[in-house]
């Protein structure tokens, strides 16, 4: 799915559908003043800046009620939670969306969406995301 902070990024925003064209025009402009020589980040400075959270929050309130209901997406975002001291369900749910989890939880998601009434602990992505938060 994703292998670089590059793609992960742009595979969150096709997930979530980020508006390509949100940009804060100010901020863009200062940062495309510097050359790459200056600040051989720019790009990912620039990329940054890119973000459309009004998306983001709108995917993520949408996932959180259509699963907040069920007892093992409760674990999971209770689990994800606690990785950060948090007891937040909330909380975990962003965490299940960062590089290390989102691959893992949008298949985990998807599968749900598919089968609501088939979906289980033995569900393979679940099991995988389920067993890789509860042992650290």
């Amino acid at each position: 799915m994703y292998s670089t902070t590059e793609e992960y990024r742009q595979v969150l925003r096709a997930i979530v559908q980020m508006d390509a064209t949100k940009y804060y025009a100010d901020e863009m402009l200062n940062v495309a003043e510097l050359t790459q020589e200056e600040d051989p980040d720019t790009a990912e400075t620039l990329d940054e800046f890119n973000y459309d959270d009004q998306a983001m929050t709108k995917y993520l309130d949408a996932v959180y009620m259509r699963t907040k209901s069920n007892g093992l997406f409760q674990r999971l975002y209770l689990s994800a939670a606690g990785l950060m001291l948090s007891t937040n369900p909330e909380i975990g749910l962003a965490i299940l969306m960062s590089y290390d989890y989102m691959a893992c939880f949008y298949l985990c998601y998807n599968s749900y969406l598919l089968s609501p009434d088939e979906f289980s602990e033995n569900n393979q992505f679940y099991a995988s995301l389920i067993e890789r938060i509860e042992r650290k």
